[in-house]
């Protein structure tokens, strides 16, 4: 039998960020869920199930790829792609503060807790998961 051999500095960190995304993805699925119920959240056009899957599943894949590069163009690369996430996490925090998605303010108020809910959670994953996933292989491989 044909055994294949892949390049494993960026198929680990790869494979990391895609299963960080799945995990990440259920849990915003879920906080998406318990919000809206709470809240009773009008807008569902910019925020649903597709996009939630979609952007989840296409950013952390991504990450993982972030930290190949930085693990292997840097000596303790994956301190530095910590820094380098938390701070990527922040701005987007601050980013997310800063939308207006209505004229109504409590519309405004809930759009942007349920997508800075979304947000940490992603940046969470992205920041502590994709590292250790990458070091705890045995976990999804």
């Amino acid at each position: 039998m044909e055994t294949k051999k892949y390049d494993n500095h960026i198929y680990k960190p790869l494979m990391a960020g895609l299963f960080a995304g799945y995990i990440a993805t259920v849990f915003n699925l879920v906080f998406d869920v318990f919000f809206r119920q709470k809240t009773d959240f009008p807008l569902h056009e910019l925020i649903n199930v597709s996009t939630i899957i979609f952007a989840t599943l296409f950013a952390l894949p991504l990450a993982g790829i972030a930290f190949a590069a930085i693990d292997r163009l840097f000596p303790k690369g994956d301190r530095i792609y910590i820094v380098l996430s938390t701070l990527f996490t922040v701005l987007c925090i601050y980013g997310t503060l800063q939308v207006h998605r209505s004229p109504d303010p409590v519309v405004t108020t809930q759009f942007q807790h349920l997508l800075l809910g979304m947000v940490i959670i992603s940046g969470v994953f992205a920041t502590i998961g994709v590292p250790w996933l990458v070091k705890h292989q045995d976990v999804y491989m």
